[in-house]
């Protein structure tokens, strides 16, 4: 009985999550096949087969917004993993008093820091 209950509760628990209406994959994915791009950051981002006629005026903007809010976190974070990993060789080659470790830390790049400052500079433009 007690089993029955936890699938019960797992299974009305999944209907009542709803799937993005988008996806921010590199590719298509299952479900977001169409190529989009948002207005103001050209972020590109996959929809599905229906959302051209469920979103439109302002909840498209809506959506485009959240693209572009996602968008930005996830280079906030991929740019904070980056510094850590930098630090965090900095801080092995320091200890270790490896130059070498240490000029290749230096040289390393934070691809994610770029695009975050590129793209805040374009907010910047844009307001």
């Amino acid at each position: 009985m007690p089993i029955l209950i936890l699938i019960l509760v797992s299974a009305l628990s999944q209907l009542m999550v709803s799937s993005p209406p988008y996806s921010l994959s590199l590719r298509p994915s299952v479900g977001h096949i169409h190529k989009r791009v948002t207005d103001h950051l050209n972020v590109i981002y996959y929809v599905a087969d229906t959302f051209s006629q469920e979103y439109t005026g302002s909840s498209l903007k809506t959506v485009e917004r959240n693209v572009e809010d996602d968008y930005i976190a996830n280079l906030r974070n991929n740019c904070w993993k980056e510094k850590q990993q930098k630090e965090g060789l900095l801080y092995r080659a320091r200890y270790f008093g490896d130059t070498d470790m240490y000029h290749k830390a230096q040289r390393m790049s934070t691809p994610s820091c770029n695009r975050l400052s590129e793209t805040m500079k374009s907010l910047e433009n844009f307001w």
